[in-house]
């Protein structure tokens, strides 16, 4: 895949999964452990920023690991850590949950903003009951 291709397929796959939920569902579902969430979210954020974007796969479900590779993840992500330089610290952090109403799945993530060098990234990030990732997300 090329250019932004990646981002819009798991957007998409997460917006698929979404599908039926609740728009004014934004609270954590009793499925997820906050600090949990948390902790998996910032997990991933790290092997971002050692720039293991395998090990960011590794986290994801099936459907993720289906539709991006290691290399199509590197073209994406290193311009972001190029011009952004070394990660400082994570200066918020918002916790969501939504829900299927189709198949009552839950789904919990966070939307965190790192502080670099040279300016911020975005994190969103999704999982599912399984604590799957299903979306990571950056801007």
């Amino acid at each position: 895949m090329k250019g932004k291709n990646w981002m819009i397929v798991i957007t998409l796959i997460l917006v698929v999964m979404l599908a039926g939920c609740s728009s004014a569902s934004t609270e954590l579902s009793d499925q997820f452990d906050e600090e949990t969430v948390k902790a998996e979210a910032m997990k991933s954020i790290d092997l971002f920023n050692s720039k293991d974007y395998q090990g960011i796969i590794d986290m994801g479900s099936d459907e993720m690991k289906e539709s991006i590779t290691a290399d199509e993840f590197k073209k994406q992500s290193d311009p972001y850590l190029d011009k952004n330089g070394s990660f400082k610290e994570i200066v918020k952090t918002v916790v969501l949950g939504s829900e299927n109403k189709k198949t009552n799945e839950s789904y919990g993530g966070v939307v965190m903003i790192g502080k670099y060098e040279n300016g911020k990234i975005q994190f969103t990030i999704g999982f599912d009951e399984e604590m799957k990732l299903i979306q990571f997300q950056i801007k």
